[in-house]
């Protein structure tokens, strides 16, 4: 089993809270990290300095296409990042703990 982290922004802290608790509910990840952040971006043809929330969504190689399709599903954005990281190595107890907060 390889961890896998799903990087994505979203608009508000409350967006990205509920879906990031639905997300644990069913197991899809076991945990996300959410942070604000200061984003500058060409959107619409004008550069946009927007305060937006990122998101790591951390979980296994097995939920990682369930994932995406959720997050796409359920992003409030036009056209969300939804970025993949493959994570090279983990401790073997925080991997365990994630394995099994995923199944």
């Amino acid at each position: 089993m390889k961890p896998v982290i799903i990087v994505s922004t979203f608009p508000s802290k409350q967006s990205v809270t509920s879906i990031a608790k639905l997300l644990v509910k069913k197991k899809l990840v076991a945990c996300v990290n959410i942070t604000k952040i200061s984003s500058v971006y060409t959107w619409e043809e004008k550069i946009e300095n927007r305060d937006e929330y990122l998101a790591l969504f951390k979980t296994t190689k097995k939920n990682q296409s369930v994932l995406k399709k959720e997050l796409k599903k359920l992003h409030p954005y036009d056209v969300p990042e939804i970025a993949e990281i493959n994570v090279e190595s983990v401790n073997q107890p925080y991997m365990k703990w994630l394995v099994d907060s995923t199944n």
